[in-house]
């Protein structure tokens, strides 16, 4: 595939655990990395798989801890882009679930704020990906700085995120619910479905069963009249990816409809087993 070089590029973070396939296919696409921790030893996010976190989280009892990029990561790839005359769109995870944004916004004002715009992406996962392929889509067909921004802060606003895990464990040790919500979900066999929404998490419901909990998340897309792409993202849960793929392709047979993996910060915070429908509607 030819590569393309423009001078406007586009930077993510790794939670949206973009394929490597990908970014090599274009050179103006850059990933900075959110860093995890398991007791002394660092991780950049790419470094390692969910399968090694959770394998180390059982040998070691330790749980993991993340961080947002180095801010000095920001500044240093910003400086060297608008060196060479290049302007910049950064799409960043979610402000309610990081404070990436904020480390990007800051490095912008410090290197050259004119040429460098920060898009809250309202996600994470494939939701910052689809947002990176229309934008390296649009940077190829030629579409200017500012409509390239004003596209994607549309798509944006329009991306929604339901979410259900296996487990309030992750949750409960990274500090995101109280112990005895946990406890005392854990024994009730609640399963929460979360949705992020506008850069804020709530719980939509509570039902106490995994079949139920995705027929719930199924039923949060019977709200929206149309889709211009559903994404289902997991941590191993693939089979069940796969099986949820299928039964909404039967129910929006003209919309496309992709499984992927979420990155090991995610699964830092949700543990195993997690699904996710992340999707936006049409604009």
């Amino acid at each position: 595939m030819e590569v393309i070089v423009s001078n406007i590029h586009i930077v993510i973070d790794s939670t949206a655990h973009a394929g490597s396939e990908f970014i090599s296919q274009h050179e103006n696409l850059h990933v900075v990395p959110l860093k995890l921790f398991l007791g002394d030893k660092e991780y950049n996010e790419n470094e390692i798989t969910n399968e090694e976190l959770f394998t180390k989280v059982k040998e070691t009892k330790v749980f993991p801890k993340t961080s947002q990029p180095p801010l000095g990561e920001f500044v240093n790839l910003f400086t060297e882009l608008t060196a060479a005359g290049n302007k910049i769109i950064v799409i960043t995870v979610a402000a309610g679930l990081s404070g990436t944004i904020q480390g990007a916004t800051n490095a912008a004002n410090m290197v050259n704020k004119k040429d460098i715009k920060v898009i809250d992406s309202g996600t994470t996962a494939v939701g910052i990906l689809r947002l990176a392929e229309k934008a390296v889509d649009m940077v190829e067909r030629g579409l200017e700085f500012e409509e390239i921004i004003e596209k994607l802060e549309q798509c944006a606003k329009a991306t929604k995120t339901v979410v259900i895990t296996n487990t309030l464990e992750y949750l409960h040790k990274g500090g995101r619910i109280g112990g005895a919500s946990a406890l005392f979900g854990t024994i009730m066999q609640i399963k929460p479905i979360m949705k992020l929404s506008e850069g804020k998490v709530t719980v939509i419901d509570k039902v106490r069963t995994r079949s139920k909990s995705i027929s719930r998340m199924v039923e949060e897309l019977s709200q929206h009249k149309g889709f211009d792409h559903i994404g289902i993202a997991h941590i191993t849960a693939y089979d069940e990816a796969l099986a949820l793929q299928e039964k909404l392709q039967e129910i929006y047979p003209n919309t496309k409809i992709t499984v992927t993996t979420g990155g090991a910060v995610l699964a830092s915070h949700l543990g195993p087993g997690v699904l996710a429908l992340i999707y936006q509607e049409e604009i």
